[in-house]
Order: C-alpha cells, then sequence, then structure tokens
C-alpha cells in the first residue's frame, strides 16, 4: 500500500512540475527568400536546415517553424518592429528572420532594436552569356543592355539608369528563369547572389550542363552579409543560431 502510494505521489508530482506542463514555444522562421539555396524544394533548402538543426538543440524549449512569406507581408507583420515601437510587452518576440542585412529597410531612422548575427558573406554578380562577356566594373557597364532583374528589387546604383532609358530592364519571377533567358540569348545580363548563382551552376540538372555557356563577371555589383535578424531581448534565440550556424552551412 505504501509503496502505491509513493508511486502515485511520484507520478502526481511529476505531470505537476512546470517542466512537465511548459510547453516548447514556437518561434517562426520567417523568410521572404524562396530560392536556393535557401529553398530548393518542398521542406528542403538552407533555411530547412537550420530550423532542424534548431530544433534539435532545443528539445522542449523551442520549436523552430519555418514559414515563408512575400517581403510585403513580412513588413507587415512585423511594422511594429519596422517602425521602432518594438520591443514592449504588446509585441509579438516569437520569430526570427534569417539572411537579411540591417540595411534591408527593417530599422526606422536610428532605432536598430533588433540582434543581428552573422550567418553568410554573399554578392551580388553580374551573370552574362559567354559569347559576349561583361567584364563589369560599375552600373556604367550595362548602358544599351538589357538587364534580367528580379520583380519588386532594387538594384543599387542601376535602377537610375533604368529610369533615365540607359538599361533596359526586363523583370522575372524566379532567379533561374533570368539564367534561362541569358542561356538563350533573351537578355544581355542578370545579377544573382553568389549562394544561388552557385547552387544553379553546380546543382540544378539543366543549367550546371550549361554552366560554360554564362560568365561570371570578377567583380561583384555588391558584397554583403547575411543576418538571422533577432528581436531585440531574445538574446536566448541568438545563443542557439551561433550554435547551429557553422554546422548548417558546413553542409552545403
Amino acid at each position: 500500500m505504501s509503496r502505491r502510494f509513493s508511486l502515485a505521489t511520484l507520478c502526481t508530482l511529476l505531470l505537476l512540475s512546470p517542466l512537465a506542463r511548459a510547453e516548447a514555444e514556437t518561434i517562426q522562421l520567417l523568410s521572404y527568400h524562396d530560392h536556393p539555396p535557401f529553398v530548393t524544394g518542398p521542406g528542403q533548402g538552407l533555411t530547412y536546415d537550420i530550423a532542424e538543426q534548431l530544433n534539435a538543440i532545443a528539445v522542449g524549449e523551442f520549436h523552430f517553424d519555418v514559414t515563408l512569406v512575400p517581403r510585403s507581408r513580412l513588413n507587415l507583420m512585423l511594422k511594429d518592429w519596422i517602425a521602432g515601437k518594438c520591443p514592449n510587452s504588446h509585441c509579438n518576440s516569437s520569430w526570427v528572420v534569417p539572411w537579411v542585412n540591417p540595411k534591408w529597410g527593417f530599422i526606422k531612422g536610428d532605432s536598430d532594436n533588433y540582434l543581428w548575427q552573422p550567418l553568410l558573406e554573399d554578392a551580388n554578380l553580374m551573370i552574362s552569356n559567354a559569347s559576349r562577356p561583361l567584364a563589369y566594373q560599375s552600373p556604367e557597364s550595362l548602358r544599351g543592355l538589357t538587364l534580367g532583374g528580379m520583380r519588386g528589387h532594387k538594384y543599387l546604383g542601376i535602377d537610375d539608369l533604368v529610369n533615365a532609358g540607359a538599361i533596359t530592364r526586363i523583370d522575372g519571377n524566379h532567379e533561374r528563369d533570368n539564367l534561362l533567358k541569358l542561356i538563350h540569348g533573351r537578355i544581355d545580363v542578370t545579377l544573382l547572389p553568389r549562394s544561388t548563382t552557385d547552387y544553379f551552376l553546380t546543382r540544378d540538372q539543366y543549367v550546371s550542363q550549361h554552366a560554360n555557356e554564362l560568365y561570371v563577371a570578377k567583380l561583384p555589383h555588391q558584397s554583403y552579409t547575411r543576418f538571422a535578424m533577432i528581436p531585440g531581448g531574445r538574446d536566448e534565440l541568438q545563443q542557439l543560431l551561433i550554435r547551429v550556424q557553422q554546422a548548417v552551412l558546413a553542409q552545403h
């Protein structure tokens, strides 16, 4: 009787303990980067790899859930953060935005209310057809050419020349489509991140077979660091990202 009582008491105490009752906090891994290498297929790519690694080391404490959203939707979701009204008790701080940069419109004025964890060094590369290679030196190098751009993207120093009629810009919705246009001679040049370019030239079945038909200029248009943007005050999330970053990138 005593033994049964002790066992029942122990089970009751375990069920009532804070550890047993606590649920893992769901952290949304919000990203508008829906192209390789960040997303390479359903549930695949660097973004999903980071979520998997984070979930493996944060069992019972956090659950990271990938949510792909357009940039406009992301801005709406984080409008109070972008406006500098957060953090406060009314702000949602259960999110992380990977692969972004502090200069990309997430900070209003001098009010930086985020933590920034470096993830990846990247650059925007100028790619042309190897039969007409572009020795890129500056946006002026694109005068008289047709640029394959990405719809909604802004290109420093290039947009002004497009607006002035010096460059023809044809926008697409997918990075791969611009490479195909380049291979088939429908545009003169396109601009893609190095991380994306490397993926398509080595892992895409069709593009990799035509890699010798493409020329990547030695001088990039821009170089930058991709960070994880973390809500201010969520130091524990930053520490988790530090632990998984090298492991994930080493796999790619």
